[in-house]
C-alpha cells in the first residue's frame, strides 16, 4: 500500500511540474490610427501562430522565429484588407518538460477604406 501511494504522488508531482500552461489575453481598438474615417467592413478572421522553444528555466532557445513582427500584415493578407478593428488577442504556452509550445491567436474585424475619387479642375 505505501508503494501504491508513493507511486501515486510521484506521478500527480510530475503532471504539476512537467505539464504546465498559462495564457493572457488582450483587446485594441484597430492596429492604424482611423479617426472619422469611413470603411466597409470585410470579415471577421482569426489566425493561430505556433512555435516551439526549448527552455531551461530562464534561458530559452527557439526551434523557429516567433511570427511577431509581422503579425497584422500576415493576418490581412488573404483578403487584402487596409486594417483590423476590434482586435482580441490572446496567448497561451505549454510546457512539456523543456520543451515548450506558444500559441498567440489574434481575431478582428478586416476592414478596407473606400478608395478615394480623384477631382479634376474644370476650367
Amino acid at each position: 500500500m505505501k508503494h501504491f501511494i508513493a507511486t501515486v504522488s510521484i506521478f500527480f508531482l510530475t503532471l504539476g511540474l512537467f505539464n504546465c500552461a498559462s495564457s493572457s489575453v488582450g483587446i485594441a481598438t484597430s492596429n492604424k490610427p482611423i479617426p472619422n474615417t469611413p470603411y466597409e467592413t470585410v470579415k471577421t478572421v482569426e489566425k493561430t501562430f505556433t512555435w516551439y522553444a526549448l527552455d531551461f528555466i530562464i534561458f530559452g532557445i527557439p526551434f523557429t522565429e516567433p511570427p511577431i513582427t509581422d503579425l497584422y500584415e500576415k493576418v490581412m493578407e488573404e483578403d487584402a484588407g487596409d486594417a483590423l478593428v476590434n482586435i482580441r488577442y490572446w496567448n497561451d504556452k505549454s510546457i512539456f518538460g523543456p520543451l515548450t509550445r506558444y500559441r498567440f491567436t489574434i481575431k478582428g474585424d478586416l476592414v478596407r477604406f473606400p478608395s478615394q475619387p480623384t477631382t479634376k479642375n474644370k476650367r
